[in-house]
């Protein structure tokens, strides 16, 4: 199967840890990264799966 994934980067997703993968045949899925409570602009926004959960 393959997959393309690109980092959103601080805007695309509200998160700086956000990321979108795409399918060979055209599907989209969100990902987002873990909060992290001491650095929150470091970490995820929980808005998506995380990538390892959709692995």
């Amino acid at each position: 199967m393959e997959c393309t994934v690109s980092w959103t980067g601080e805007t695309g997703t509200r998160s700086s840890m956000g990321f979108v993968a795409e399918t060979g045949s055209g599907h989209v899925l969100a990902m987002d990264g873990a909060p992290d409570a001491a650095k929150p602009a470091n970490g995820g926004q929980n808005l998506a799966p995380r990538p390892m959960e959709t692995v």
